[in-house]
């Protein structure tokens, strides 16, 4: 799951990304969520009411002054605004029927020293924004490329979408590695627990690890026997947790004979190298415990009983 996680944070290049999600509900309604994203940490928020960025972390202003982010929100109203716009007319010219989903991402990595502006339309590349010029995506209809062209007549749009990409946004991210650094490197030891659930009817049992509290998000879980990595695993998807951490579980299915030596191995950046391993118990396990168990009990019973005979004895005697 996202490979091995033996390198720490910050020998991954990280990507800021900034992501819309535009709601077409009507031809007069629409819904625009904005998030910002460094790595897999959620950084900012579009505040669509206000017009305004919500910062979600201390350090998510960067190196920005209040001046500058007083610019930049402006510009960020005016883009969405126009956006927004320009989608309705062309949903009219070119019959797009309500409801439809337009998705934007715009990201710099470190990796790739090249911004991208992506957009897709219903969950489909639609096009992007290149160099200085709009492109349909490859593959794409007419009517990608129809827009395209209409939109790279807009010339100041385009020129503001290139200092934004260009300048605007490495800067900003260099700003953010700087000033959230601590949180972004930050490792945290997952925390492992094993349960399971049986089938009487069929004899199957279902072996759960749970693996949880662990950051940056990348992770690999595998049940193992003997050293040895066990086929037909199910991951669930990657929750994060409500202080930023991670959590998931992976299942093995097998026959409830067949258990013996099984363990769940997880391996993460924050471990130095060292696996974290727990041991399945034999099925023999809770039988044993139970019936210890038992006889502790029994003995318990026995001890309390054998001193309030003694004492109702010693009663009796006075009487008599």
């Amino acid at each position: 799951l996202e490979g091995k996680g033996r390198e720490t944070a910050s020998q991954e290049p990280l990507t800021f990304q900034c992501r819309l999600i535009s709601n077409f509900f009507s031809p007069s309604w629409t819904e625009n969520l904005g998030s910002g994203w460094l790595g897999d940490v959620e950084t900012h928020k579009w505040d669509m009411e206000a017009g305004s960025v919500i910062f979600l972390w201390p350090w998510a202003r960067g190196h920005l002054r209040t001046e500058q982010w007083k610019r930049l929100q402006s510009t960020i109203k005016t883009f969405l605004t126009s956006f927004t716009r320009d989608v309705q007319d062309f949903a009219k010219v070119f019959r797009l029927d309500c409801p439809f989903v337009i998705q934007i991402r715009v990201s710099y990595s470190q990796r790739f020293p090249v911004s991208f502006f992506q957009v897709a339309f219903q969950g489909t590349d639609f096009l992007s924004f290149q160099g200085d010029l709009w492109k349909p995506a490859p593959g794409s209809e007419s009517t990608s490329q129809n827009i395209s062209r209409i939109l790279n007549q807009d010339e100041g749009t385009r020129l503001m979408l290139q200092s934004l990409l260009n300048h605007t946004l490495p800067q900003f991210l260099d700003g953010l590695l700087d000033t959230g650094r601590r949180d972004i490197e930050r490792q945290v030891r997952p925390d492992i627990w094993l349960s399971s659930s049986s089938s009487p009817t069929s004899g199957q049992l279902k072996l759960l690890c749970h693996v949880s509290g662990f950051y940056p998000k990348t992770v690999r879980v595998t049940w193992i026997k003997n050293g040895q990595e066990q086929p037909g695993i199910q991951t669930s998807d990657l929750l994060p947790n409500s202080d930023g951490t991670w959590w998931l579980q992976v299942t093995l299915n097998l026959e409830a004979g067949k258990a013996t030596n099984l363990a769940c191995r997880v391996e993460h950046s924050s471990l130095g190298g060292q696996d974290l391993i727990r041991y399945w118990a034999k099925s023999s396990t809770w039988p044993l415990a139970l019936g210890f168990s038992a006889v502790i009990i029994v003995v318990v019973l026995l001890v309390f009983g054998v001193i309030w005979w003694k004492n109702q004895h010693r009663s009796y005697e006075g009487i008599l």
